[in-house]
């Protein structure tokens, strides 16, 4: 009986326990799930508060690399002030803090920047491209190291996407091949032209590009080639001058055929004067003269004092000329600016006689006859 009593407690206090900690259980559920819901809306909170923290963060980080490349780009001018004043907005809005508007702003910033750095690196590859496809030829190694510095510089400043300032080393580079392309080609005339004024005269062939006779410090012709003054040039010459006087224009042939022995002492008689050097500057040695083929005109005007000198280029006649000539199939034969290209300095009254058909494409240009027949 006493063993049955003791059983029964035992049972009766284990149920207890049992129902003390179910109870102790709801109980704390019932007070920690409220505080446990609460630190996970506190810790959402937070999380986007952290989340809109790093958003403004990065649109203050977006805009200082903006402001710090932006002098690494280049646009016109209407377009940089445009930039300019943006940016100058957006500065003084942020004294009020990142506010949407600013955010706004620095998007519509950021855009036009990466659209305008993006232009700019297109367009800098096709000058590039443009740029190295010229002929560089008779170089210098001096000359060649020259244009590899360039070259170099801007290969740094394009990867570091400087744009601006490649494009300033761009514009160095390409002028300085323009200008050293010309003194290289001045210095071929000059090695080219003493090659063959020292070769036999009587080898020598006429040469013709699409049926146009070249006569230059490269082409010469043999002391055989007795032409006499072109008809067909001087009957044009007529013309031009009958049309000339009608608008008060008056001019005179001066100087037309000259034989290679008449070229040969008039030479002379120049280097004899002024020096060799000087003299092959205005005056080609027999038989790279184009007087030698009877198709140059020498012209001037009325003034006799201003034939073949430097100030008749000033006069109404050589204006009217270089404005007229090409209607009868007369160039300009040495223009302005081309000594490097012809080898000879600037002639405002030679005369070239070449027919309307090709004279035609010299309107309105100061090409020479080499840059229109390719050499």
């Amino acid at each position: 009986m006493t063993k049955s009593k003791s059983k029964r407690k035992k049972q009766m206090l284990k149920r207890r326990i049992i129902a003390l900690i179910i109870f102790g259980i709801v109980i704390g559920g019932v007070v920690y799930t409220p505080i446990k819901l609460k630190h996970i809306n506190l810790l959402q909170i937070e999380a986007k508060a952290s989340e809109r923290f790093n958003n403004k963060m990065s649109f203050i980080e977006d805009y200082k690399k903006i402001k710090e490349n932006f002098s690494n780009l280049y646009a016109s001018d209407d377009k940089l002030q445009e930039i300019s004043e943006s940016i100058d907005v957006i500065d003084e809005k942020l004294s009020n803090g990142v506010s949407e508007e600013v955010e706004s702003l620095i998007s519509t910033l950021k855009s036009v920047i990466s659209d305008l750095s993006a232009a700019n690196q297109i367009e800098l590859e096709n000058i590039f491209n443009d740029v190295n496809s010229d002929n560089i030829n008779n170089f210098t190694e001096e000359e060649m190291n020259k244009v590899n510095e360039y070259t170099n510089e801007y290969n740094q400043l394009f990867s570091k996407e400087k744009y601006k300032q490649a494009k300033e080393t761009l514009n160095l580079l390409s002028n300085y091949i323009s200008e050293t392309k010309k003194v290289a080609s001045e210095r071929k005339i000059k090695e080219t032209y003493e090659q063959k004024s020292n070769e036999d005269s009587s080898l020598r062939e006429p040469k013709y590009i699409n049926g146009i006779l070249i006569v230059n410090k490269e082409f010469g012709l043999p002391d055989s080639f007795l032409p006499g003054e072109s008809a067909e040039a001087r009957q044009a010459f007529e013309n031009m001058k009958a049309d000339a006087a009608k608008e008060g224009i008056y001019l005179n042939a001066f100087s037309t055929y000259r034989s290679y022995w008449s070229q040969n002492i008039l030479y002379w008689n120049y280097v004899s004067n002024y020096g060799q050097d000087p003299t092959d500057t205005f005056s080609a040695k027999a038989g790279f003269s184009e007087h030698q083929t009877g198709l140059a005109f020498d012209i001037g005007g009325l003034d006799r004092y201003l034939w073949a000198e430097e100030d008749f280029k000033y006069t109404d006649e050589a204006k009217w000329l270089k404005s007229n000539s090409y209607k009868y199939g007369f160039i300009l034969r040495y223009p302005e600016g081309k000594e490097w290209k012809t080898g000879y300095m600037h002639e405002s009254w030679h005369f070239r006689y070449i027919g309307v058909d090709h004279s035609i494409n010299f309107k309105d240009s100061d090409l020479t006859l080499e840059e229109y027949l390719g050499l």
